[in-house]
């Protein structure tokens, strides 16, 4: 039974790895300290700032990300009646457009445009350089 148990361990252990293979076990992007972290599941990829004790600028569920020296871009599909855990709508795109601020959380949170429309997000992407969608989850997609 202990030799199951362990295991089963390692294997979660693993899987987690592979997931998010670059960074720490919950954090599968890095950037300046904005992190995009998925603590129990995928379905929950969400934007943090490392000093913010773990607390989302932009929640769930975060599939795709770039970045340049003044903006992160993200897309995101929102969660299903509330469902926060696992269940997200694949049908709806929503995308942020985060200014890279230092300061306070709420200096943060400020800087974030957001959810934008397809078409609102390609206007500000014009107008303000915006960089272009670098890494994205498929299995999140």
């Amino acid at each position: 039974m202990k030799k199951a148990i362990h295991s089963l361990f390692v294997c979660i252990g693993i899987v987690t790895i592979t997931a998010c293979s670059r960074w720490s076990l919950d954090t599968c992007w890095k950037s300046d300290g904005y992190r995009l972290v998925a603590v129990d599941t995928r379905s929950q990829m969400q934007l943090v700032f490392e000093d913010d004790r773990g607390l989302g600028l932009v929640g769930p569920t975060i599939f795709s990300v770039g970045t340049s020296t003044n903006y992160i871009v993200l897309k995101q599909h929102p969660q299903k009646n509330g469902n926060v855990f696992f269940e997200f709508d694949r049908n709806t795109t929503n995308y942020f457009i985060v200014e890279k601020r230092k300061g306070t959380r709420e200096n943060r949170k400020d800087g974030i445009q957001g959810p934008l429309t397809e078409a609102a997000y390609s206007h500000l992407a014009s107008t303000l350089s915006l960089p272009a969608f670098s890494d994205t989850f498929p299995d999140l997609e």
